[in-house]
C-alpha cells in the first residue's frame, strides 16, 4: 500500500495488492473498536471482514499457484531426464 503522492488527487491510498485491502480493512475496524463504536457499525464491519477474507484467500491462492508451478516444473524436468522421480 502506498500513500498517494499526487496532491491533485485526494483519495489518499492506492490499493495494488490484496494485502493493501487487508491493511485498509484492518485500519478501519481497529478505529471502530478504539472509538467503542463496533456495535453501531457492526454491519459495515462484517462487510469489511468479508473483504478482508477475500483478499486473504487471493493471497493464499497466489501462493498455491506459485508452489504448484514449481512442482510442475520439477516434474517436467525429472521426466525429461529419463523418467526418474526424486
Amino acid at each position: 500500500m502506498s500513500e498517494n503522492s499526487n496532491p491533485k488527487q485526494t483519495r489518499g491510498v492506492t490499493l495494488r495488492e490484496p494485502k493493501d485491502v487487508r491493511r485498509v480493512c484492518q485500519r478501519i475496524v481497529s478505529k471502530a473498536f478504539q472509538q467503542k463504536e463496533e456495535l453501531q457499525y457492526s454491519g459495515r464491519i462484517a462487510q469489511l471482514m468479508a473483504c478482508w477474507m477475500k483478499a486473504w484467500e487471493l493471497d493464499k491462492l497466489a501462493d498455491i499457484e506459485t508452489r504448484l508451478t514449481a512442482l510442475e516444473a520439477k516434474e517436467a524436468s525429472s521426466r525429461a531426464q529419463g523418467g526418474r522421480r526424486s
